[in-house]
């Protein structure tokens, strides 16, 4: 059986990996997803034929701050887990 700290160091080294990537636009990881986000919203814009929708894609910067959540919350999972392993 693996130890719960383990797990949850696991986890939140792969969230605060995954957050710190697009929090600091590593390789224009956050510049990437913006602009996948936004092809795919005029391609599926374009399927149904309705462009209402095209006003609500995220940009970059909506995928920096939700990075940078992501690897606090990830930094706080990973202090619990040397803390539940360490007491």
């Amino acid at each position: 059986m693996v130890p719960v700290s383990v797990v949850l160091g696991l986890l939140g080294l792969a969230g605060a990996v995954w957050g710190g990537r697009l929090a600091f636009n590593v390789r224009g990881a956050a510049d990437a997803w913006a602009e996948r986000a936004r092809i795919n919203t005029e391609l599926n814009g374009a399927a149904s034929g309705d462009f209402s929708r095209l006003d609500t894609v995220w940009t970059a910067r909506d995928y920096r701050v939700r990075g940078a959540r992501n690897l606090v919350g990830s930094l706080i999972i990973l202090l619990i887990a040397f803390l539940e392993a360490w007491l």
